[in-house]
């Protein structure tokens, strides 16, 4: 068993604290996981971890970030029932799409994940009463949009896979942008500086946090692996970021 050998590392909660100028209010906690990618080389108990915590993080609204599986759609189901028996968040539950969702059965793994209580986004905005949320296609493989914000918005939270989508969203601004698939490079040099990442944005934005000029972008290092089992300095984390902090 890959997790009982050491191959993949316990999954790590990382917390942060956003504190966008014009909140008002209480603070609204997100909980956020990506890249599941439920299949051969992601074993049970890391998964299991993944959805411990965010269940531990009683959260007002659940994120999460795509590439659900890897190499199968048939892999959503492990997914979709752990999802199923989280406990629901006020706020509900939202979803994007990523890579390698679209290379294998997007529509099936989007059924699946709605069944199980979430709400899939593709370039669409929903309105959290205080917070904007808009949640983008892939940038890799799915439709480039501007974010559908409205001019009113008070506070834009942006739902991505990738941080590609930074390099077509410079104009826009946003609060808070949630997004993965970098894996944090998924093999590291100590410190987690990576050694090969899957894009021309995931080097400047590997993982953790960036206060851009147009908002605050975090990167997780995702939860699963694809073709290497094995995560060395890159390990997996779910994160928590409490909104509106004073």
């Amino acid at each position: 068993m890959v997790h009982a050998l050491g191959m993949q590392r316990r999954v790590r909660v990382r917390a942060h604290r956003v504190s966008p100028p014009r909140w008002s209010g209480a603070p609204i906690r997100i909980a956020f996981a990506s890249d599941l990618h439920a299949g051969p080389t992601t074993h049970p108990t890391v998964l299991d971890e993944a959805f411990a915590a965010l269940a531990a993080a009683e959260p007002d609204v659940l994120l999460l970030g795509g590439d659900y599986v890897f190499l199968s759609a048939d892999h959503i189901e492990e997914v979709s029932r752990r999802l199923a028996q989280l406990p629901r968040p006020p706020l509900g539950i939202f979803a994007v799409m990523g890579n390698h969702d679209l290379w294998a059965d997007d529509a099936a793994i989007a059924a699946s994940l709605e069944r199980a209580g979430a709400r899939v986004l593709v370039n669409e905005r929903v309105d959290l009463g205080r917070v904007a949320l808009v949640g983008l296609d892939d940038p890799w493989t799915g439709a480039r949009v501007d974010p559908p914000f409205l001019d009113d918005d008070a506070v834009r939270v942006l739902l991505v896979h990738a941080p590609e989508a930074m390099l077509y969203l410079a104009d826009t601004q946003f609060d808070l942008a949630l997004c993965g698939h970098t894996h944090g490079g998924h093999i590291a040099l100590p410190g987690g500086v990576p050694i090969l990442v899957p894009g021309p944005a995931s080097r400047r934005f590997a993982h953790g946090r960036y206060d851009l000029e147009n908002g605050t972008l975090i990167v997780s290092r995702g939860v699963g692996s694809t073709e290497v089992a094995l995560r060395l300095n890159a390990d997996p984390d779910v994160l928590v970021v409490e909104l509106g902090c004073l």
